[in-house]
């Protein structure tokens, strides 16, 4: 690694340490050497010894956790840091150096894990880099990663593809020939309102993943993060998944019983199926929906029905930014959206009445609602499933709106949950 030149860009994320071109004497001693005070620092931290790791960083140091929204400058924010790191957690907590650079002057790499009593810790991994004062020889910068609980895998790719234009269209384009000024045929800026409601649903889908998906337990919501899911919560996904449809169940009820359905509470089976046939009807709605035809819109489609409405949030923010379409002429409806329309609202009307009247040996109305209630200040799945209910009605109006003229005599429908948009797929 290199020292950064003086022409470098003042809003670079290192600290400036201005020094002369030639290298310092300190740089140079063989009495120092840059890992060494890295060294030390992790030294006492494992010790505890916050005056020792604190005299490692410098006064105008800027850390940058990234665990953290925004860095900490200078050493008394450092020390916080430090002090908050440290405080309560076990003396057998140590962080371990795995490697760590030593052939630059002053800039240093490290690999580390944490280990307790001995043992890895779980997602306990991490890298840093630091860069030291040339004057002082203390830590003027420092970036540590740590290995993220929650590994998206390959959806982190698709992920990326999604919201790639989002940023690209409010961010702007660093490729002077992409702006609208030297082309033609480039689109219009969106509008303040188109800006504004695609923010709005940016906002949504990343509250949506923390606080749904990701937050500790008792943070803001009770139940488990995705990070720490119990067995009993994945059980009860799966069984309300192999009761898809309540296809299982009706064909126990016919005597074919090949496979067993599993018992699951009437009203969490409720609950699964009405959501699941709301986002089965979004198919032909976002198909007709010619604002967002740019999008994936199947893709986007089937990971939000097989895995949550993570995936239709960042869709609609997408669909925000692109260009109005006129919608003063009515689409037609093929027989594919009559399908799922009545599809849709068999299962869903369905599952309303499974809820109150299937298995009879968990009690009556009185019985069931109470454990409805009860699940909702527990249980973190059936909170996200009532989110995506609020969350379908919310995207049901705006899109039947885009797409049914303001003179239908059908455009009423789309104020009506779930019902409104099973009806315009059928009529």
């Amino acid at each position: 690694m290199t020292e950064p030149t003086p022409s470098a860009s003042p809003s670079s994320d290192f600290q400036s340490d201005p020094v002369s071109d030639q290298t310092p004497a300190l740089a140079t001693s063989p009495d120092f050497a840059a890992h060494r005070v890295i060294e030390t620092m992790y030294d006492a931290i494992n010790r505890r010894d916050l005056d020792t790791a604190i005299a490692q960083i410098d006064p105008n140091c800027q850390y940058q956790d990234l665990n953290f929204p925004q860095p900490f400058v200078g050493r008394e924010a450092v020390r916080h840091l430090f002090e908050e790191s440290c405080q309560g957690i076990p003396d057998d907590l140590l962080f371990i150096i795995d490697e760590i650079t030593t052939g630059d002057a002053l800039s240093v790499g490290i690999l580390w894990h944490v280990e307790l009593g001995g043992i890895p810790f779980p997602n306990g991994r991490g890298v840093s880099f630091y860069r030291l004062s040339a004057k002082t020889g203390q830590v003027i910068f420092a970036r540590d990663i740590v290995e993220p609980p929650f590994k998206p895998g390959h959806a982190a790719f698709f992920i990326i593809r999604l919201v790639t234009p989002l940023v690209r269209r409010f961010m702007g384009s660093a490729d002077p020939s992409a702006t609208p000024a030297s082309s033609p045929r480039a689109p219009e800026l969106p509008s303040s309102r188109q800006t504004g409601t695609a923010v709005l649903f940016g906002a949504i889908a990343l509250l949506y993943t923390y606080v749904l998906l990701l937050s500790p337990s008792g943070q803001l919501l009770p139940g488990d993060p995705a990070w720490n899911i119990q067995p009993d919560t994945v059980k009860e996904v799966l069984d309300e998944s192999i009761n898809f449809f309540f296809v299982l169940p009706i064909l126990n009820g016919l005597g074919v019983t090949t496979m067993q359905a599993p018992v699951v509470h009437p009203m969490t089976e409720a609950l699964f199926n009405l959501a699941e046939a709301w986002i089965f009807m979004f198919l032909p709605l976002l198909l007709l929906d010619r604002r967002g035809d740019a999008l994936p819109k199947r893709v986007i489609w089937g990971m939000a029905m097989f895995l949550t409405n993570v995936f239709l949030t960042p869709y609609m923010a997408l669909r925000a930014a692109a260009p109005m379409v006129p919608s003063d002429v009515s689409i037609p409806k093929d027989r594919l959206a009559r399908v799922f329309g009545w599809i849709g609202l068999i299962v869903g009307t369905g599952a309303i009445a499974w809820g109150i009247l299937a298995r009879p040996e968990f009690g009556g109305w009185v019985e069931r609602s109470q454990y409805f209630l009860e699940q909702l200040t527990m249980n973190r799945v059936a909170i996200a499933f009532c989110v995506d209910l609020t969350l379908f009605a919310l995207f049901q109006a705006m899109l039947m709106s885009a797409i049914e003229p303001r003179d239908s005599k059908k455009r009423w429908l789309r104020f009506i949950p779930f019902w409104g948009l099973a009806l315009w797929l059928i009529v």
